[in-house]
């Protein structure tokens, strides 16, 4: 029972992150999070949303200090 319990808990952990990010984060930052979380790399994510490198990085580090917000 008590590890059904940390579950349910991660769930709803995983559930707010989810609602945070959609409420806080711009359709851009959305796909790029996504997109890292994949696994690609910058390089990739660039491709993938026909922008720069360097852009992907400072979509990454708007997300990261939003993120940090969030904790």
């Amino acid at each position: 029972v008590g590890s059904e319990m940390c579950k349910e808990t991660d769930r709803e952990r995983v559930g707010k992150i989810e609602q945070y990010i959609r409420q806080n984060l711009s359709e851009f930052e959305q796909k790029v999070v996504n997109l890292y979380v994949d696994g690609m790399n910058y390089q990739q994510i660039a491709k993938e949303l026909e922008k720069t490198p360097k852009s992907i990085d400072n979509a990454l580090q708007r997300i990261k200090k939003k993120l940090m917000a969030f904790w």
